[in-house]
């Protein structure tokens, strides 16, 4: 069962002012008297860079399948063993994790490792993760 990633409202206007900040300062770089090496590798980098946030932004998602629970978000996977998972609680954590929103779930799993996630539907996402006896709230 797939959840996509809630998304803030302040998150979408911080996101488009990035990817203004970037394209401006991409043309900026293709204005000055550079040299073109030099303007090219900017230009890849910069384009790499819109291109991750876009894909973080459209391509955050949780799937609960039979025996392990994916997390993607753009680029990035997680495959976590639902058999591993050991707790699922309510968090508002701030640190770094494949989250669109604040209002986040920490599921711990293994040893003393966890993932934030934010799915949209958490209490059908806590479900998902039952009805295959991962999940400890």
């Amino acid at each position: 069962m797939k959840f996509p990633s809630k998304i803030d409202g302040w998150l979408i206007p911080v996101m488009l002012i990035g990817f203004a900040g970037i394209l401006g300062a991409l043309i900026a770089v293709m204005i000055t008297p550079t040299p073109w090496p030099v303007r090219v590798l900017i230009a890849v980098v910069m384009v790499g860079v819109l291109f991750l946030l876009f894909s973080v932004l459209r391509g955050t998602y949780y799937v609960v399948e039979h025996e392990e629970l994916r997390v993607v978000s753009g680029p990035f996977r997680w495959r976590i063993p639902l058999a591993d998972i050991t707790g699922v609680e309510a968090t508002r954590n701030p640190l770094s994790s494949p989250a669109l929103s604040m209002d986040r779930l920490k599921v711990s799993y293994g040893k003393r490792k966890f993932v934030l996630v934010s799915p949209e539907d958490k209490a059908g996402f806590i479900r998902a993760l039952r009805q295959d006896g991962a999940a400890n709230e």
